[in-house]
């Protein structure tokens, strides 16, 4: 049933768009009288829409001014409109995707876009910005997530997301909660708001840590550089951007996440002290396209407090290779020494900041480096193969369950061929690490008591598995001698038959019901 106007007019409709129903340029509306004179004087066609991309019916919209209640849209022709949210903060989305597109355009990124409706995505939900950077086709991504979601989707998305993109760079609105899985995995995460100034919503960053309030700057304070957006509270260094030291808030023993690409605490460059008679350039904050295309011209002088002389172009690119060169090597040492302890994505995260390091050189990285590289995507593709961590808890949710039955019922060992059989077909072609992954799942909530399930798994020819020791170990329970394995493992088994035999003289079985006596009478 059509909606009269004075029923319009209650909606109180703070946002709309101007020009066209599908545009992207919101306008807020003020509620205070005293603002909506000037609100008028910024757009005198009055062309005000109940936008598309704001969830809207597409109808044009009119100011309404007020003294006694306040200023609000309301829709010329009354009708249904199944906009569900219509408060000062429904456009931010749009003022968020337009100042982003702003910002990018002036520190000189291009084909820079940004798409409020993704597929399979609610409008107002999250925005994308696409660009590239300058002489590279490739295009990177920041996405703005703005709606709640769990751990799960968010995961699925950033995993899908830079599968796509060269880059990903996660922004969080005031009302996502999943910041903190960012904060967690990097150690910071950018959060972004909007907040009233005038006629119009201005958008402000921070930078979210574990043990320090959000302080908001306005976008203009931050920039974004090739490893991700720097905004007050993060500097950037050889290993990427990080946190600031904060002498007088931590301790000096503090350990400051890295926020580099790789995801992981990355060590120390070192970097040798420049030399009074070599003509170096000064360490410049950020490898940034545009900055790099300024600096290798001819004549231009480097401005530094040692007034070091200008370089010619062949310098400045073989200074730029050498510490492009230095991170490289920075990063390929310290998954040599931590690289087989990390996570798939973490994993991921690495080789991105080794990629980041490639494009930044000038000239192609040496053979060695390059066979370097290439064996740790060798590892990332075989560990891509095996199954996830969730995975794994799903493989031993079915295996507890088909063991527990098989301890119940008859005590009696089975092997991975018959569980494969019974449950699922690849559980017995999964990497021995894996297997053992699952069985430690399986007994992780054991008593200590209790012999473990994973006793009831076994070699052919009713043998100790040669994983039950390292089961054993993960859990804490004594392992024994090589030559006592077999022997130790039997009792195990006869522990699940003695609990099997005692459970069952517990309960007494008839084949009928026995009868209520009835008293006589």
């Amino acid at each position: 049933m059509p909606l009269s106007a004075e029923e319009e007019d209650t909606r109180k409709v703070q946002t709309a768009v101007a020009g066209s129903p599908g545009a992207d340029h919101p306008v807020y509306l003020p509620m205070d009288a005293a603002a909506y004179d000037r609100f008028i004087r910024e757009y005198p066609a009055r062309e005000f829409y109940c936008g598309t991309l704001l969830g809207g019916c597409g109808k044009k919209l009119s100011a309404r001014k007020y003294r006694d209640k306040k200023c609000h849209f309301a829709h010329v022709v009354s009708g249904r409109c199944r906009r569900v949210s219509t408060n000062e903060a429904s456009a931010d989305h749009l003022y968020i995707g337009r100042a982003l597109a702003a910002w990018m355009k002036k520190q000189k990124y291009r084909n820079v876009q940004v798409r409020y409706k993704q597929r399979g995505q609610k409008v107002r939900e999250v925005v994308d910005l696409l660009y590239t950077r300058d002489g590279s086709p490739l295009r990177h991504l920041v996405r703005v997530q703005l709606a709640r979601g769990s751990k799960t989707e968010w995961e699925r998305a950033d995993a899908e997301l830079h599968g796509r993109w060269a880059d990903v760079e996660w922004m969080f609105g005031p009302d996502s909660m999943l910041a903190n899985w960012q904060m967690d995995r990097q150690g910071y995460a950018i959060r972004v708001q909007c907040r009233p100034e005038g006629i119009t919503r201005v958008v402000d960053v921070g930078v979210q840590f574990p043990d320090a309030p959000v302080e908001w700057v306005p976008l203009s304070k931050c920039r974004m550089t090739a490893y991700g957006l720097q905004a007050p509270g993060l500097e950037l260094t050889p290993n990427g951007v990080v946190r600031q030291g904060r002498e007088a808030r931590q301790p000096a023993s503090h350990l400051v996440r890295s926020a580099t690409p790789t995801s992981v605490i990355a060590p120390p460059v070192v970097v040798p002290a420049r030399q009074p008679t070599a003509p170096q350039a000064p360490r410049p904050a950020e490898p940034q396209p545009a900055d790099r295309e300024t600096s290798a011209r001819p004549g231009h002088v480097l401005e530094s407090s040692s007034r070091a002389p200008a370089l010619s172009p062949g310098q400045f690119r073989a200074e730029d290779d050498r510490r492009a060169t230095e991170r490289l090597v920075s990063l390929l040492d310290h998954l040599d020494e931590v690289g087989d302890d990390l996570h798939l994505d973490q994993l991921h995260a690495a080789l991105r900041g080794i990629a980041a390091c490639e494009e930044a050189m000038w000239h192609p990285t040496g053979s060695v480096l390059r066979r370097r590289i290439a064996a740790w995507h060798a590892h990332a593709a075989v560990m891509a193969a095996r199954p996830t961590l969730r995975e794994i808890g799903a493989y031993a949710d079915l295996v507890r369950w088909s063991l527990g039955m098989a301890s119940a019922r008859t005590a009696r060992p089975l092997t991975w061929m018959e569980l494969g059989e019974r449950l699922d077909s690849r559980l017995p072609a999964l990497h021995p690490d894996d297997k053992v992954s699952v069985l430690v799942e399986v007994d992780r909530a054991t008593c200590p008591g209790r012999p473990l399930l994973s006793a009831l798994v076994a070699a052919r020819g009713n043998r100790v598995h040669p994983l039950y020791a390292q089961v054993l170990d993960h859990l804490d329970r004594p392992v024994p001698a090589l030559g006592e394995a077999q022997a130790f493992w039997e009792e195990d088994v006869r522990n699940h038959r003695r609990l099997r035999n005692s459970q069952e003289k517990q309960y007494v079985i008839t084949g009928r019901a026995a009868r209520p006596r009835t008293r006589a009478v």
